[in-house]
């Protein structure tokens, strides 16, 4: 238990002053948020707030127009760092699951950390099967992803993820192009990862996940972070007129 308090202290995640603009579209206005070891942070608010900017903004994969991300200590923006190499332990999930096709599902769990040098090729096929165990699908290593439902190419996402045993865990709307009946099997995996430690940053349209799993949840409006607090306190006392009324909408 002793060990779980310290990491809690432990910054993983530091985000100063970061802006993002495409032309003349000022996306990110200013964004400034640090991210413990262990926290589950839901990231909600209206289309085209930049939730999503924000988020690719964390691994570089939308390289900021000004500020900072301090990731486990390095300034990932700097121009002198190995973004591919910090990548290695940001995992990330997308609203699509951008599986490989033409490979087995255990093929594209083990192939980045064989062709990165994590694993050897055993090692990476024992983990895949832990891992496929783990997220409920132990009899679909042999299939190939157009044999699967939208919820079970998710959850092979995840587990494609969790294979490089990243530090951070990424979630780009992830039950968003799922079926309303395959929802709960990706958000139940998220919860266990969540009750495992993992540290995750979520946009999600999910509001009852947002509150039930999250230990803060932050409200994106027009490129600013206009609120965030903890889940019980946010949900029920929204202070910010904004948040007030997109809450109104969506709960």
């Amino acid at each position: 238990m002793e060990n779980k308090n310290i990491s809690n202290e432990q910054i993983l995640l530091k985000v100063t002053d970061l802006k993002k603009s495409f032309g003349n579209n000022h996306v990110l206005k200013g964004i400034n948020t640090t991210v413990k070891k262990g926290d589950v942070i839901a990231i909600i608010g209206p289309s085209g707030c930049g939730k999503s900017t924000f988020l690719r903004s964390l691994n570089l994969l939308e390289v900021p127009t000004f500020g900072t991300i301090e990731f486990e200590g390095v300034n990932i923006t700097d121009k002198s760092v190995d973004i591919n190499k910090m990548r290695e332990k940001i995992g990330m999930v997308f609203q699509q699951f951008n599986l490989f096709p033409n490979m087995t599902v255990r093929q594209n769990i083990t192939l980045a950390p064989v062709k990165l040098g994590k694993l050897s090729e055993k090692e990476a096929a024992a983990k895949a099967d832990e891992l496929l165990l783990r997220i409920g699908l132990p009899d679909k290593a042999d299939a190939y992803p157009a044999m699967l439902s939208g919820g079970q190419k998710q959850r092979i996402a995840i587990a494609r993820s969790l294979a490089m045993q990243p530090d951070i865990m990424l979630f780009d709307e992830p039950t968003s192009a799922l079926d309303p009946e395959m929802v709960g099997e990706v958000l139940g995996l998220m919860k266990q990862l969540a009750e495992d430690g993992m540290t995750m940053i979520i946009v999600t349209h999910e509001m009852g996940f947002a509150r039930e799993v999250s230990n803060r949840v932050v409200f994106f409006y027009e490129g600013i972070i206009a609120e965030e607090n903890a889940p019980k306190e946010f949900f029920e006392n929204p202070q910010n007129p904004r948040l007030k009324d997109f809450l109104s909408k969506v709960l």
